[in-house]
């Protein structure tokens, strides 16, 4: 008897939404309260708490896609939620910095494994312009979580402290395990299943399109990252924006985001995806040289925010449109995929983030050189897919 076709439902794409939040959720919600975290602990290290996350998903991420496509996806999306409860309570209850440091690390792992999987059903179930619709608008409803977690984490530092975070995230990662257990059904039944084999990232690793796409996603990604990781201290510190006043412009910058994948729902309707990505590229790296600019020449606000926006917003049309034409170089080890792509993009933007204090000799102009590297590298990425494929 065949299996029933799973549909991918607006409730299904909602859930997988949910879980693929799980990395801005962790990593957006606590920078409002870094300074807090570092005094309360006695530490100049309070960043690699970020680190120590961000290598936990790449971790994670290389993992589970792996193994997930001889053992099924389903079991492995379920165990990653839990973990993410679990040590989001650890991270909550931390008495110093090390323990802090590897229960985020763990935390990572957990996350890692939402983030890849529910990348990973979309390819199982569905494909071309409805896969890249589908990226779009999972994009614009995980997009909520970058707009509204600094917002919320501005108010729970003044409120509950720092900790308080850690119980909010925790209660997030109860919901995508219920989100998991009840929601995401299994799209890797067994008789898709590959032969367990590590392998498998050798074959996508060997296909040149799939490489050169991942890389626009990871560079892309890396490029926001440079703003992720400073702009807390740049604005803060620097500019002397107050916690509320950097957690409504770092909300802004999300939300534009969200208008970007819902744009690109729309374009797909009347351009390939290639054509999107490259226009979307561009405006990226044009709008990150303005941030580099501005940075050297005294940090003048409006033209500084507005090209930060710029900067931030096309990124969904980017990670869309380039994820779905990676994916698709690869349909068949989607699994592996996804992991290959999801490590390097978190790697990436894991050695990007101290990059942005050793270049230029401020933060603010480190992550303007930083953004504009990372944007350009991507620009040549296409570059080489679009002669490769």
């Amino acid at each position: 008897m065949s299996e029933k076709p799973i549909t991918l439902t607006g409730g299904l794409l909602a859930g997988l939404a949910l879980l693929s939040a799980a990395g801005p959720f962790s990593i957006d919600m606590y920078l409002p309260g870094l300074p807090q975290l570092g005094r309360d602990l006695a530490t100049t290290n309070a960043q690699l708490t970020l680190s120590g996350f961000m290598i936990g998903m790449a971790t994670g991420q290389l993992i589970i896609g792996v193994l997930s496509d001889t053992f099924g996806r389903k079991r492995f999306i379920v165990g990653g939620a839990a973990l993410a409860l679990i040590t989001s309570l650890l991270c909550a209850i931390a008495p110093n910095i090390g323990i802090l440091i590897a229960a985020r690390f763990l935390q990572g792992l957990g996350s890692g494994a939402c983030v890849v999987l529910a990348r990973s059903v979309i390819p199982d179930i569905t494909s071309g312009v409805t896969a890249a619709k589908a990226f779009s608008w999972m994009g614009i409803i995980s997009g909520i979580a970058p707009a509204a977690a600094p917002v919320l984490g501005s108010l729970l530092v003044s409120s509950l402290g720092w900790r308080g975070i850690f119980y909010v995230l925790a209660g997030i990662a109860a919901a995508q395990l219920l989100v998991a257990l009840f929601v995401i059904p299994e799209t890797r039944p067994p008789a898709n299943r590959t032969p367990l084999s590590f392998g498998s990232f050798t074959a996508v690793i060997k296909e040149p399109v799939f490489v050169r796409y991942a890389l626009v996603v990871g560079f892309g990604f890396a490029s926001m990252f440079a703003y992720i990781s400073a702009s807390s201290f740049v604005m803060q510190e620097i500019m002397g924006l107050s916690p509320q006043i950097f957690a409504l412009v770092f909300g802004t910058n999300a939300l534009g985001l969200m208008v970007g994948g819902a744009l690109n729902t729309r374009l797909l309707d009347r351009f390939p995806a290639a054509a999107i990505l490259k226009i979307a590229l561009i405006i990226m790296t044009v709008a990150a040289t303005i941030v580099l600019v501005c940075a050297l020449t005294g940090l003048p606000r409006i033209p500084f925010f507005l090209a930060l926006f710029f900067a931030v917003m096309p990124l969904s049309l980017v990670m869309g449109n380039a994820t779905a034409l990676a994916v698709a170089a690869v349909r068949t080890r989607a699994g592996s995929a996804s992991s290959v792509m999801g490590f390097g993009q978190f790697l990436l933007a894991g050695l990007v983030s101290p990059l942005v204090g050793m270049v230029g000799g401020s933060q603010a102009v480190g992550m303007g050189v930083c953004m504009v590297g990372a944007a350009v590298v991507a620009v040549m990425m296409f570059v080489l897919a679009r002669r490769a494929d």
